[in-house]
């Protein structure tokens, strides 16, 4: 239940009523959980690792800050994405330098990183496939995967994630400005590596966030040029 990697997001919250029908992998009916605050595993064993609690980190480089986008067109931005449970809004697009973001390199889980805390209840996804609500907490946006590193905590971090009461089970999922979003020094095992990006465009992969943003760019200009020539 350990790993390092990019990870995706989970609209869990758009289902709505749906979520009353079915159950996921491991079994727990959602109205059971927070479920803005869960996560399906890719590899998981369901009958010994279901209801873990999983702690995962980002480097700080991994969040887009208040007013920038990954791309053209627009992302939902996390100052401004407010979860229902029914549906997401997604914001239109700010423009940004393209020397927004670097791109990516591999350093050491050793630094100060961005984490969250979530319970794993389903199979499936890249990695992880974490609730969208807490994805765009923790990332800044909710449309290119990012990269990320995760393991199994205390069970007492992710106790408010459960919902076994007839009161709990009325509340409404926690909203966006609501997720808990916490800084420290990584306690991830050693050996683990995570993707950080580079602000003056070091060496290394291009990140998810990275090649979608360029690709985007090349199409709008395109787009400019066509028009123009037209």
């Amino acid at each position: 239940m350990t790993g390092s990697q990019s990870i995706t997001p989970h609209d869990y919250q758009s289902l709505g009523q749906a979520l009353a029908l079915s159950a996921p992998s491991c079994g727990f009916p959602y109205v059971t959980l927070d479920i803005s605050r869960i996560t399906a595993v890719q590899k998981m064993n369901v009958a010994s690792e279901c209801g873990t609690c999983l702690r995962v980190e980002t480097p700080p480089g991994n969040y887009i800050e208040d007013g920038a986008t990954v791309g053209i067109p627009g992302v939902a931005m996390a100052t401004h994405f407010e979860a229902t449970t029914t549906k997401f809004e997604q914001l239109p697009t700010t423009s940004v330098s393209l020397e927004k973001r670097g791109v990516g390199r591999s350093d050491s889980v050793g630094d100060q990183v961005r984490y969250i805390y979530v319970l794993a209840v389903d199979t499936g996804g890249l990695g992880l496939d974490m609730a969208q609500v807490s994805f765009t907490a923790l990332f800044g946006q909710s449309l290119s995967p990012t990269g990320a590193t995760w393991f199994p905590v205390d069970p007492e971090y992710c106790q408010d994630i459960w919902r076994n009461t007839t009161k709990e089970q009325l509340k409404s999922p926690t909203s966006m400005g609501d997720i808990p979003i916490y800084t420290g020094k990584s306690t991830a095992p050693a050996g683990l590596t995570q993707v950080v990006y580079s602000g003056g465009g070091g060496s290394g992969e291009t990140s998810g966030a990275s090649r979608v943003m360029y690709s985007n760019a090349i199409c709008y200009m395109i787009a400019l040029i066509f028009l123009y020539v037209l």
